[in-house]
């Protein structure tokens, strides 16, 4: 059975789309997958989480980065190899006493640099708006989509807004999860989301449309906030309305500041006891949260 890609995104930033593909990343792969997380953020917050501070800088400055990759092969018209752009064995989290099987493709700062430098190039090639994505969509499915045979799922970490890139990784990704806040400013671009890429194609030669709709998950809820509980009543109601623009996901990832320092590698301890300290930090939000995600990529 080929791997599934999974998205992450949302239009607005600090929602949680870290959070979200680290803790995933973490739990599928103490389930016996492997997994490879592709960081298409600029601020590179996954890259820190997996590679931290002077990993990543040695990456960047060897040309091991997503955005090095991209300019090589669109603008310089190199023939770089994306495998060789991806950095095995990333993780430092143990489960039974072993490394968890997490690989990652990193971001660097240039990344929105070279993907304007891509428009640039591409367009004094005299390939119109639309015969860019097209070429980006070309690009992704020769380069990225025969990851699948080398990894049971690719995570892709997207930048707040939509990118070409991030756009082209969610049209073509088999899940497609939008972490949320449950607060007014958060859910309010979830339609608009949901009319970019599931109510528009994406290009003369139909860049697909997402063959299931996105699926919501609650990030860093607050039960006593008042706020959140309308907010989570009226996603609820959403999702379950005759004719839903998204799926809500039942697990809900609570607000948490230790949390958020699992997540980097000054705090691995963490995660290094994932069925204990880790697992207990988030309130069992991996394991169901894995589960479901699951179920819907494998319709078990």
């Amino acid at each position: 059975m080929s791997g599934k890609l999974v998205a992450v995104a949302n239009m607005k930033g600090g929602v949680g789309k870290t959070t979200t593909v680290v803790m995933l990343a973490d739990a599928l792969a103490a389930s016996g997958a492997s997994v490879l997380v592709v960081d298409l953020d600029p601020q590179a917050s996954a890259s820190i989480c997996f590679a931290g501070d002077e990993i990543l800088a040695d990456l960047i400055r060897e040309g091991r980065t997503l955005d090095h990759y991209l300019g090589l092969r669109i603008v310089d018209r190199d023939r770089a190899v994306l495998p060789d752009f991806v950095r095995a064995a990333i993780s430092t989290t143990t489960h039974l006493g072993e490394p968890l099987a997490v690989s990652l493709l990193p971001s660097g700062p240039d990344l929105r640099i070279v993907e304007r430098e891509i428009i640039y190039a591409l367009t004094t090639r005299k390939f119109s708006m639309h015969a860019i994505e097209s070429h980006l969509w070309k690009l992704f499915h020769e380069d990225f989509a025969p990851l699948r045979d080398r990894y049971d799922y690719v995570l892709f970490d997207c930048a707040p807004g939509i990118s070409p890139m991030t756009e082209v990784a969610i049209r073509a990704s088999d899940l497609v999860i939008v972490a949320c806040i449950p607060d007014f400013l958060s859910t309010y671009g979830l339609k608009g989301f949901y009319r970019m890429i599931w109510g528009t194609p994406g290009g003369p030669e139909s860049m697909l449309t997402p063959r299931r709709l996105p699926h919501v998950l609650v990030t860093r809820l607050q039960q006593n906030v008042k706020q959140h509980q309308t907010t989570l009543r009226s996603l609820t109601e959403g999702a379950t309305a005759e004719n839903p623009v998204f799926r809500l996901f039942a697990t809900r990832v609570p607000q948490s500041a230790a949390l958020a320092n699992a997540l980097t590698r000054q705090y691995t301890t963490y995660r290094n006891k994932y069925h204990d300290t880790y697992h207990d930090l988030i309130g069992g939000t991996i394991a169901p949260l894995m589960t479901e995600v699951k179920e819907v990529l494998h319709g078990a």
